[in-house]
C-alpha cells in the first residue's frame, strides 16, 4: 500500500471526519512513527509502506474510527508550547487549563520572592510543572491519588526538565503539611454520571476517576480543597478553580457557607463561567 492509496483509504474509513481532518490525523501518525514529514508525503504519494508499518497505520485507523484520541496513540500533547506524555491513565491536557495556568501566571508576573504552590489532581502534571517552568519563584509541588498518574508526572519532569515535586495523596483525607502553601489551583473532577451523554465521545477513554465527582455530590473536591486550604494555605493566599460552568450556583453558596466573600470568576474562551480564583484574608 503507498500512501495515496493510505490516505485514501482514511477518508473513507474516517467517514465522521472532514477530509481535511482525515489527512491531518495520517500526516500526524505517519510523522510521529515513521518520521515521514507533510513535504515528504507530498512530494511521494506513491511511497510504499513497509507490511509492519501498513499493520501499525491500520490499527490506528480502527482506534480512530470509533473516536480513540490521537493524543493517546501517538503518547503527547502540546500545552503551552511544550510536549507532555500522555497516556490513558491521565487526561489530556486542554486549552480551557491553559488558560487556568496563564491567569495564575499574569497574577504573578511581578512577584520577587519565593511562593509555594501546590497543584491538587495534578493529573499529567502539566499545570505544576508549567508553574514552575514560566515562574522562577514558584516552588512547585503537585499531589494526585493516582499512581499511575504520578508515573506519568515523572516522564515529564525528566522530560522538561522541571524541578516540581510530585506525591501521592487524596483529598479526601485531612492533612497537615509541614509548610503552608501560597497559592492552591485546582482542576479536580467536576463532571457527574448524569453529563456523560453530553460529553464527547472521545472523552470515554480517559480515565473516569480523573473526570467524575460523585453524582450525590458533585462538588465533594472543592469543599475538600476549601478545608484544605484552612489549615494548609497562608493569609492572603489564593485558590484557582477549574470549575463546571453547570454548577456555579452551588459553588456561590460553598462559598457563602465558608465566609470566602473575596472571589472571582473568570469565562473561558467559549464564554463559559470555567475559573475562580478565591482569596483567603484570615
Amino acid at each position: 500500500m503507498n500512501l495515496i492509496e493510505l490516505r485514501n483509504l482514511y477518508r473513507i474509513t474516517l467517514n465522521d471526519f472532514s477530509i481535511r481532518e482525515s489527512d491531518y490525523h495520517l500526516n500526524i501518525l505517519l510523522n510521529e512513527y515513521f518520521n515521514l514529514d507533510f513535504t515528504f508525503i507530498n512530494i511521494n504519494p506513491a511511497h510504499k509502506l513497509e507490511e509492519s508499518q501498513i499493520n501499525k497505520i491500520l490499527k490506528s485507523l480502527d482506534k480512530l474510527k470509533n473516536n480513540y484520541p490521537i493524543d493517546y496513540l501517538i503518547n503527547k500533547k502540546l500545552f503551552l508550547d511544550n510536549e507532555f506524555y500522555v497516556n490513558e491513565d491521565v487526561l489530556i491536557p486542554r486549552p480551557e487549563t491553559e488558560e487556568l495556568v496563564n491567569w495564575i501566571l499574569e497574577d504573578n508576573r511581578e512577584i520577587k520572592d519565593k511562593k509555594r504552590v501546590i497543584d491538587i489532581a495534578t493529573g499529567s502534571g502539566c499545570i505544576a510543572i508549567s508553574l514552575s517552568l514560566y515562574n522562577k519563584y514558584f516552588e512547585t509541588v503537585g499531589v494526585d491519588i493516582s499512581r499511575k498518574a504520578l508515573d506519568v508526572c515523572k516522564i515529564n519532569k525528566k522530560r522538561i526538565s522541571s524541578k516540581v515535586n510530585f506525591s501521592e495523596y487524596d483529598i479526601r483525607e485531612e492533612k497537615i503539611f509541614s509548610e503552608k502553601f501560597d497559592i492552591i489551583v485546582s482542576n479536580p473532577p467536576y463532571l457527574t454520571l448524569n453529563e456523560i451523554l453530553t460529553i464527547g465521545d472521545n472523552v470515554k477513554f480517559e480515565p473516569k476517576i480523573a473526570l467524575f465527582a460523585p453524582s450525590e455530590d458533585p462538588l465533594l473536591y472543592y469543599k475538600k480543597i476549601i478545608n484544605f486550604s484552612k489549615i494548609n494555605l497562608n493569609k492572603k493566599g489564593y485558590i484557582y478553580f477549574e470549575i463546571n460552568p453547570l454548577y456555579i450556583r452551588e459553588i456561590n453558596q460553598i462559598l457563602a457557607e465558608n465566609n470566602l466573600n473575596d472571589v472571582n470568576f473568570k469565562d473561558d474562551f467559549r464564554g463559559k463561567k470555567r475559573f475562580l480564583k478565591i482569596t483567603l484574608n484570615e
